[in-house]
């Protein structure tokens, strides 16, 4: 029994030391870790990467916000880098680089994206029409969803990667869903094949004059379309034409780059991988190898106010002093105020015509009029007539048309009848209630 506790004791203290030892090591001793840190000045700049390799070669680099349509009229000679979040550029914007880019610049941008097709399927009215880039239509090239791959360049480690992990993912995914999550996650799988290029991942290869050996580039998920019959053909470009196409422009060059969905090959992330940023120095220094380089983020669409103060600045500030020359004139006077006049008053006639028409046009209007000149008139009629006070009202009517030697109809409506709805015959029934009351002041 000694011996048992003696064991149990040991194995004891073996846990409690080594429990103690990961407690150590987990709360106690200090370690380095590493952690993912943006800084402030590259989440303002996505190109930041780029800016810092271009000044380390030897380039001055102007780093602009928004292409303004100030600053295209002003642009210093150099190379202008468009980024992937600039859309393309308008009607007046593309005539306006493109008379840059012919006195001996550079402009590297990305074309307008048009929908998905293969290079055999694009015809001679492909894609370029349905692109909103005059640039692109210029050059007759825009960016779509090709399948095809450089098969003269070496299998991409990281897509290759990439693809193993989503296969095992989906590898596991089959194995822990039901036969209906099943079934619509083969339809998603053969979807998403579809659009993969088919073959192993590979490359895009570049072979540019002036490079000292083979530029590797990542393949983009959407590559660079040329449309036959559209536009000049390249200067040079990479072996399938899927990431880059320079072509030639007066004495300057215009560099068309494919950019992939998440980021492109000049962004902070991916200027590291491959030869990215050779590519970068390369397109840099076709207009120099001490060229002033401006990365533009953004652009701004140009606007007619902006057109118009540029073209004819000297017309508008015409019109507006000739404006206010006409304001001040109609609005001149001669001669001191004039006190403002009194207003008139009105007789009392007049208001008592236009209470009259007044009531007139209400509904019950007429048969407040008559029954007020009824019971003035029946009130002057029983103060100098007692005698009417035991008579009904027809034998009352009767009484009064005898005294006053009016028909007896007439002066049975106007004490008895509704008030008329014709304006001569309402007028009629007043006037006899006035003469009654006339002949009974006498």
């Amino acid at each position: 029994m000694k011996r048992s506790y003696s064991i149990i004791i040991a194995i004891v203290a073996v846990l409690l030391a080594g429990a103690g030892y990961e407690l150590w090591h987990l709360y106690f001793h200090k370690v380095w870790r590493g952690q993912h840190h943006i800084s402030e000045a590259q989440a303002k700049n996505p190109m930041l990467a780029a800016t810092r390799l271009l000044e380390a070669r030897g380039h001055k680099v102007r780093v602009e916000p928004v292409l303004s349509y100030q600053l295209l009229n002003q642009l210093p000679d150099g190379v202008m880098l468009l980024s992937r979040y600039a859309r393309p550029p308008d009607e007046r914007q593309a005539r306006l680089l493109l008379d840059w880019v012919r006195r001996g610049n550079t402009l590297i941008m990305t074309p307008d994206w048009v929908d998905d097709t293969d290079a055999g399927e694009a015809g001679p009215d492909g894609a370029p029409d349905q692109s909103t880039d005059p640039l692109g239509k210029h050059f007759g090239v825009a960016m779509s969803g090709r399948t095809r791959m450089d098969d003269t360049c070496r299998i991409d480690p990281l897509e290759a990667s990439r693809r193993e992990k989503r296969a095992a993912a989906r590898a596991g995914q089959q194995g822990a869903e039901d036969e209906e999550d099943e079934e619509s996650e083969t339809g998603e799988e053969e979807t998403a094949a579809a659009k993969e290029p088919a073959g192993p991942p590979r490359l895009v290869c570049l072979n540019a004059p002036g490079a000292a050996n083979t530029i590797e580039l990542a393949r983009p998920s959407d590559t660079l379309q040329r449309i036959e019959g559209k536009g000049p053909k390249p200067l040079w470009g990479d072996t399938y034409e899927l990431a880059v196409l320079v072509y030639g422009e007066g004495r300057g060059k215009v560099a068309m780059v494919a950019v992939d969905a998440a980021d492109s090959y000049f962004d902070n992330d991916a200027l590291r991988q491959f030869d990215h940023g050779e590519l970068l120095l390369l397109l840099a220094g076709q207009s120099g190898p001490n060229a002033q380089v401006m990365l533009v983020q953004h652009n701004e669409p140009v606007g007619w106010a902006a057109w118009l103060w540029q073209h004819a600045r000297l017309v508008v500030l015409g019109l507006a002093a000739l404006l206010l020359l006409w304001t001040w004139s109609a609005s001149r006077r001669f001669g001191p105020m004039l006190p403002e006049a009194a207003t008139a008053r009105r007789a009392l006639i007049e208001h008592i015509e236009a209470s009259g028409r007044w009531l007139w046009r209400l509904p019950q209007g007429r048969a407040l009029l008559l029954q007020a000149v009824r019971k003035s008139t029946e009130k002057q009629l029983l103060r100098r007539l007692p005698e009417l006070h035991a008579l009904g009202p027809a034998e009352r009517a009767r009484r009064l048309a005898r005294l006053a030697k009016l028909p007896e109809a007439q002066v049975s409506d106007a004490l008895l009848g509704a008030p008329a709805s014709r304006a001569a015959d309402f007028t009629r029934q007043i006037s006899i209630l006035q003469q009654l009351r006339a002949h009974h002041e006498r």
